[in-house]
């Protein structure tokens, strides 16, 4: 309004920064931008969530959640309601003990795990008819790092934004009909086009390929891998989104 009144911009010029300002994000907070939390501080957040497989996941008194260190694979969802496009936004730590490293993951799009006949195993519906977004900043290992769509398009060590353990990462996977983006402490770490026709690499005799996960929706997850990959999330939210 003052560079208008000194007639330094013109009144269209004024008018469209007011317009641009209003319709944009910046300066609003994550509530308004439209993100709901999944995983707050409030211990209700926490027993929304179902836990399948082994092993399990506790809860801290600050609202961080931590995987125990037990024995098996498994899986904490959310079973409140499936997702389509959105942008799923959250922290995570790799505590895991000694100098390991933390081996863990982000499911996204997988089908109600009690609901599907072709496997008893409820953990592994998601492992197998979804998504992981894979937590993973080991040198040796597992050839998929962190960012990686597990089993379809790899994340090498050096650009997974490895960060020392103990620390928070913040990530965020945004997924728009079949295109996911996964971003690491605010920088885009991996793209990925669901297309037909991929199959898993290294090969798996039972897994269905990309032709099994051409879901339009599904449910979101966090993995819990075993007893010495300790890893911590919180802060979770997520918002929708539109192509």
């Amino acid at each position: 309004d003052r560079w208008h009144q000194r007639s330094l911009i013109p009144l269209r010029d004024r008018n469209g920064l007011v317009r641009g300002a209003r319709e944009s994000d910046v300066g609003r907070s994550e509530a308004v931008q439209g993100y709901a939390p999944l995983l707050d501080s409030k211990i209700a957040s926490f027993r929304l969530w179902e836990h399948v497989g082994a092993g399990g996941f506790r809860r801290n008194a600050d609202g961080s959640i931590t995987s125990k260190q037990e024995d098996g694979l498994g899986m904490l969802w959310f079973p409140v309601r499936t997702y389509g496009d959105f942008s799923l936004k959250l922290q995570w730590r790799d505590d895991a003990p000694g100098t390991g490293r933390v081996n863990s993951g982000v499911f996204v799009r997988f089908p109600q795990v009690h609901q599907h006949p072709q496997e008893p195993r409820p953990e592994w519906v998601a492992i197998k008819y979804g998504h992981e977004l894979q937590i993973f900043d080991s040198p040796t290992g597992d050839q998929y790092k962190s960012g990686s769509v597990y089993g379809f398009d790899r994340v090498d060590l050096a650009d997974a934004g490895v960060r020392d353990k103990g620390v928070w990462n913040d990530y965020e996977i945004r997924v728009v009909g079949q295109h996911y983006s996964i971003f690491r402490n605010g920088k885009l770490i991996n793209q990925f086009t669901n297309a037909p026709g991929q199959v898993f690499d290294p090969p798996r005799a039972d897994d269905p390929g990309i032709d099994g996960r051409q879901h339009a929706e599904g449910y979101i997850g966090l993995q819990n891998h075993g007893a010495t990959d300790t890893v911590s999330f919180r802060n979770i939210r997520i918002a929708p989104l539109t192509p």
